[in-house]
């Protein structure tokens, strides 16, 4: 109950124009209460049970009044089209889910509902570039302050922000609960800093250093392989780079020593492994180790997308939107590969946070996952149009989100297409005017 009066004042601050306070707050909801606010306070006992249920009502209800209320409300743009493009996709699947699985419709509603948050890209276009700004630079202000939470927890081992799972590796603690919004974040402050001098130094730092300390392997490689990206975006070409090589190298050279050490022969152990094609004779002994190991990943969604292919309705649509705890999962999944739960001690059989690709196969199937891939590297493609201001560090995100897809489920996440999103209408200006001439040529067409 203690979120809803905060729930009913988002949505009030929208219409009488307060969006900045607005939308912080559906930000706040749609990223687990910014990781501070433990998830059982969100529970309402009439549903409502966490955080990004809030987002959820937040977004229908904001969407809805500004239907009714904007003749202009959906603009014919890039954007619009591939958001409709998914969402089509995606209540068919709802359609196929319940006429053709016979899935219960609440469980339909329950998983499918964070599917529709790339509706609140025509929530946040009521901004204006000045209140965009603005909101960004408060993000970055809450994302500094998440960053600091983190690093002491890592040197102290006492968790700060919540869904906190760790492991010890030497004077540092192994924290999962990386702040959400960092991931671009870090790139928003290396490349397109709102601060000047010492500040920009150290809130370019803090972000950085953060990224580096739940020493995950493939994270920390993709953001050096993106660092380095947008080192050469930005400082304009290979000579320049060579000018200064002595700095980089200086700058990169420990965060390389680390990542070799914590990659180590297991990593090359597992490609090994991978590349040899063992995943594919796994049996019912495989077993998750402590590492979480690339081969696993492999195997988890090999298994399932062996499933998935015997059908051509699984091809398209994919299993399903059914719930991993409802009895139809029980009845109809029997998934060897994957993490145990903490509540049945059975195999969970249908989500996993180790990699989005098992995820996309089977609630998408391979139609549906190559759609995806499409309308996400198409949106990634739009900020090319200003790539060397603030399209730099959503393309450097977007490529980061590809890269761990294979260790995580970022990608998978919709609310993590939050920021392409946001700063659409950051681009300049011709961009959006050559979408309206495609637009005026193609009703004089018709």
């Amino acid at each position: 109950m203690l979120f809803i009066p905060l729930l009913i004042l988002s949505i009030i601050l929208y219409i009488v124009g307060n969006r900045i306070s607005s939308v912080l707050i559906f930000f706040f909801f749609l990223f687990d209460g910014f990781q501070i606010v433990p998830e059982v306070l969100f529970n309402t006992h009439f549903g409502i049970s966490k955080s990004i249920d809030f987002a959820f009502i937040y977004l229908i209800s904001v969407f809805i009044y500004g239907f009714v209320k904007y003749e202009d409300y959906i603009p014919v743009n890039h954007i619009t089209k591939l958001i409709m493009i998914y969402l089509s996709f995606i209540i068919i699947s709802i359609g196929v889910s319940l006429l053709y699985y016979h899935i219960d419709l609440f469980d339909i509603i329950r998983t499918s509902r964070s599917y529709f948050f790339l509706l609140s890209y025509f929530i946040i276009r009521r901004l204006t570039k000045e209140e965009m700004t603005k909101l960004l630079k408060i993000l970055f202000i809450v994302v500094l302050f998440q960053c600091c939470l983190f690093i002491i927890q890592a040197f102290t081992g006492i968790a700060l922000l919540t869904g906190a799972e760790s492991g010890r590796s030497g004077v540092i603690t192994r924290f999962y609960n990386v702040p959400l919004m960092l991931y671009f974040i870090v790139f928003y402050a290396i490349f397109h800093n709102p601060y000047k001098g010492w500040q920009k130094i150290i809130t370019t730092i803090i972000p950085s250093v953060t990224m580096f300390l739940p020493l995950h392997r493939s994270l920390m490689i993709a953001f050096i392989l993106c660092l380095l990206i947008g080192i050469y975006i930005k400082i304009g070409g290979i000579k320049k780079i060579v000018k200064y090589f002595p700095f980089l190298l200086i700058l990169i050279l420990p965060i390389l020593l680390i990542v070799v050490k914590a990659t180590g022969e297991r990593t090359l152990t597992d490609i090994e492994s991978v590349l040899d094609g063992e995943f594919i004779e796994v049996g019912d002994d495989f077993e998750l180790d402590q590492e979480s190991t690339f081969m696993f990943r492999m195997a988890h969604f090999f298994e399932r997308f062996i499933d998935v292919t015997e059908s051509n309705v699984g091809i398209i649509f994919g299993t399903g939107f059914m719930t991993e705890d409802s009895e139809y999962t029980y009845r109809h999944f029997n998934y060897q590969i994957g993490l145990t739960s903490d509540d049945t001690g059975d195999t969970v059989q249908l989500d996993t946070s180790d990699i989005c690709w098992s995820n996309f196969i089977v609630r998408y199937g391979v139609i549906g996952t190559l759609l995806y891939i499409y309308i996400f590297f198409s949106i990634t493609y739009i900020y090319n149009k200003d790539i060397k201001v603030i399209g730099l560090p959503i393309i450097l995100y977007m490529i980061l989100l590809f890269i761990v897809s294979f260790t995580s489920d970022l990608m998978y996440q919709n609310r993590m297409l939050i920021f392409p999103l946001l700063l659409y209408n950051l681009l300049p200006i011709e961009y959006e005017n050559e979408e309206i001439k495609y637009s005026e040529q193609i009703a004089q067409i018709k």
